[in-house]
């Protein structure tokens, strides 16, 4: 196993920990709210299920503006999963944590959004290398095709000179 597969496996732990907890508190919530049973249990899909369907939504698989419509979706279950998690702790203590937790399910799918291995910055780097050869090859062309033009033109008004003068001389 690479650091760079390490590094992503941890970081998707972290994302699915803190879901799981979070997943906790709004069944707790839910029970403050005097639901119960499947009512209480359905709702963590109700709001961090739809969560995670927005940050699906934001991958590069999709057009702009269904990233961009993820992103409001995942602002918006964001927020209420904030609210949630917030209210499901009875002490200052417990609510702080409930912060804690929706930040720690935001920053781990912010980093898992922005971890790339080095071959992939390695290909950048290269596909840049080609593009600025090929932008370099066709400056080339393009000069030694004017030079070119320019020798013809060149010779045209020579040869054109020469043809004058054999004909004024004879």
């Amino acid at each position: 196993m690479t650091k760079f597969s390490l590094i992503k496996a941890i970081v998707k732990l972290y994302f699915l920990g803190a879901l799981a907890v979070s997943f906790t508190h709004i069944i707790e919530a839910s029970h403050k709210l005097d639901l119960h049973g499947w009512q209480s249990w359905t709702t963590p899909f109700a709001v961090d299920g739809i969560a995670v369907i927005g940050m699906v939504m934001r991958s590069e698989a999709f057009s702009s503006s269904t990233r961009r419509l993820g992103f409001r979706v995942q602002l918006t279950a964001g927020a209420l999963s904030l609210a949630c998690n917030v209210f499901a702790g009875n002490t200052l203590g417990e609510r702080i944590y409930g912060v804690l937790i929706v930040a720690l399910f935001v920053l781990s799918e912010w980093l898992s959004d922005r971890i790339e291995s080095r071959e992939v910055e390695e290909a950048r780097e290269q596909a840049a290398k080609r593009s600025a050869a090929a932008a370099k090859a066709s400056a080339t062309r393009k000069a030694n095709r004017q030079a070119t033009e320019r020798i013809v033109k060149s010779g045209k008004r020579r040869m054109r000179k020469e043809l004058d003068d054999i004909l004024t001389s004879a």
